[in-house]
């Protein structure tokens, strides 16, 4: 073991807890109360050492670790061994519990032939971290920009860029979006080639506070990374390398081609609320897949092909980065640079840049005004499952400043009555609740009602009637009630982000989505200051409330097996005045205009 001190002493010098009290020193943070010390088993430590100070060594001694490491040896091992087999063997009682139990010497004998065969290779202390960060400064920007900022768009990417101004912190926040169009050819490859942290080791990044995730989108796919700034480059480049080089392991592949297999399988056992959830997306977004299909195609699916796929569809890439947190303008800069040689620019490299045409975008399927579009399905495990399903979305407007804050509002004030009424008085079932629908800028209201008491049908016919009643309550609402409501909402869109985790995820929404309206929290603070009673009256009166002129429909019904003859009912009757039944979902989706998308429109994101 001599030959591993090295080791050693990088392990202990930088472990995590030394990490913890960098940041401290870096940051000027140390928590604790007052100016004594505390007694932490029979040693006394200052405050700054109170949550550390009984498992992280303060001094290094190598004297001390190798005569801990001289004990390690056979001779001196205790083995604990619980199990049924020993019943009726032992001859000795635990006073506390009455359990039985016994104490043997390992024999001489044994012992030599664990010496004999103890692995030579495979058992050994372990090696640097090269995560660990060292370098827990932080960084001083020059522009504290509020908003995110593009630093830098080539053919191949584009680069957002937003400095730390709120949480001081060593830590950075990465999203890198790989649009890839040839994605579309091949449903389930994208899935098994995104699981690539099943090929890295991914212990000594976490354990030196570094995370990432790959994963599949409608567009591609998409890896972020949130930690220690010091050697976030380092994981970056990484991992960018292993997607550059990528190899199909047939053992792994096979692995998780059955865990996602089983994924599927299991779909039909979701509760039915959850089924409805998915026909809605399924019906509204104009690119998405059947699960049964995707299940199929997976079902046919083989390493070779996946190796075969993976050069096509890195052939044509598109990046879209943002950076934040704790990093320069020209680190940020210097790291997409460098993913770019690695990915475009190599010798060996596939990758091409987009056309302008090639790039891909999320449409939203529109509805017509004065139509309820209705869609029945028998819940997926329908012998087994009692309970029935209603989502019924009302789509309202693509995004827009004024019409985005009345809609807010009317949900604000909205949801506790629909949840007292559908859940409380009516008690229709344990799932009853309304709430906002946002797809890709396209926004609406939805009801979610989940129930053995009625069927789908009736659950509808009381949403109707809810709203009927709704419509007199805000038409009489008092003028001080609606402005509590209006503060209400600007408490909540003023309130902080807690951390860059937050930040980030408000940003990139608008950056994915193309709308870039970073402003927009301040921006409907303000609008939300000039709204008036009688403006939310009227946005309710035109969208929302029963027959009203703009209202676009669309009920979700799954049918358990309590009210398998309601299903079989509504399948054969005509259906009431202005319902429009879909019996196929993809040609309905082809019959209809769809949203355009904010990515390139006028005034909006050019790509």
């Amino acid at each position: 073991m001599q030959h591993q001190r090295p080791l050693l002493e990088a392990w202990v010098t930088s472990g995590e807890g030394q990490t913890r009290r960098q940041q401290q020193a870096a940051t000027g943070r140390i928590d604790g109360s007052g100016g004594g010390d505390k007694l932490v088993g029979d040693e006394i430590f200052p405050p700054e050492d109170w949550l550390i100070a009984s498992s992280v060594p303060s001094k290094f001694s190598p004297d001390a670790i190798q005569r801990v490491l001289n004990e390690l040896t056979p001779d001196n091992v205790r083995i604990f061994w619980e199990s049924k087999l020993f019943e009726g063997q032992t001859n000795l009682t635990e006073p506390w519990y009455g359990t039985s139990y016994c104490v043997e010497a390992v024999p001489p004998s044994t012992i030599q032939k664990w010496v004999e065969k103890a692995p030579n290779e495979d058992l050994h202390l372990p090696k640097p971290n090269i995560f660990i960060p060292t370098d827990l400064s932080l960084k001083k920007v020059e522009e504290k920009t509020s908003f995110p900022c593009m630093l830098r768009k080539t053919p191949f990417s584009r680069l957002w860029y937003k400095p730390d101004t709120l949480f001081f912190t060593p830590k950075v926040y990465i999203k890198m979006d790989f649009h890839c169009p040839l994605v579309k050819l091949m449903l389930a490859s994208l899935h098994s080639m995104t699981d690539i942290r099943s090929y890295l080791t991914t212990y000594d990044a976490e354990v030196a506070g570094l995370y990432y995730a790959v994963v599949p989108n409608d567009t591609g796919f998409q890896v972020t990374m949130v930690g220690y700034n010091d050697k976030m480059t380092t994981l970056l480049e990484t991992v960018i390398g292993k997607i550059a080089d990528f190899e199909v392991k047939v053992d792994r592949f096979s692995v998780i081609k059955e865990t996602m297999s089983k994924g599927y399988e299991n779909f039909k056992f979701q509760q039915p609320y959850q089924q409805a959830m998915y026909y809605c997306r399924l019906i509204l977004e104009e690119q998405t897949w059947p699960w049964d299909e995707e299940l199929a195609a997976l079902s046919n699916l083989e390493a070779s092909n996946l190796e075969n796929f993976l050069p096509h569809m890195l052939a044509k890439t598109f990046i879209e980065c943002y950076f934040a947190g704790n990093i320069e303008p020209s680190e940020a800069k210097s790291v997409v640079q460098h993913i770019e040689g690695t990915l475009f620019n190599s010798s060996i490299s596939v990758c091409k840049s987009l056309a302008p045409s090639q790039h891909l975008t999320k449409r939203i399927v529109k509805l017509e005004r004065g139509l309820k579009y209705y869609y029945p399905a028998m819940c997926l495990n329908h012998q087994d499952e009692k309970n029935s399903s209603l989502l019924q979305y009302i789509q309202i407007h693509q995004d827009n400043l004024k019409q985005n804050v009345l809609l807010q509002l009317l949900a604000l004030v909205a949801k506790q009555p629909a949840f007292h009424q559908l859940r409380s008085v009516e008690q229709l079932g344990y799932i009853a609740l309304l709430r906002q629908r946002n797809d890709s800028g396209v926004r609406g209201l939805q009801f979610i009602i989940q129930s053995t008491a009625k069927d789908p049908f009736n659950l509808d016919a009381r949403v109707e009637a809810f709203l009927k009643m709704f419509e007199v309550t805000l038409h009489q609402m008092p003028d001080a009630e609606f402005k509590s409501n209006v503060n209400a909402l600007i408490d909540m869109k003023l309130e902080k982000y807690k951390n860059i985790r937050e930040e980030s995820a408000f940003f990139w929404g608008e950056i994915s989505e193309g709308t870039l309206k970073f402003d927009r929290k301040e921006a409907e603070v303000a609008a939300l200051r000039e709204l008036k009673k009688e403006e939310l009256i009227e946005f309710f009166d035109n969208h929302v409330k029963v027959g009203a002129p703009e209202k676009k429909i669309l009920s979700i019904q799954v049918y358990g097996c309590l009210h398998s003859s309601e299903y079989e009912k509504i399948l054969h009757d005509a259906p009431p005045p202005h319902w429009h039944g879909i019996t196929d979902i993809f040609s309905f989706r082809r019959s209809r205009p769809l949203y355009g998308s904010f990515k390139g429109g006028a005034g909006q994101m050019k790509l």
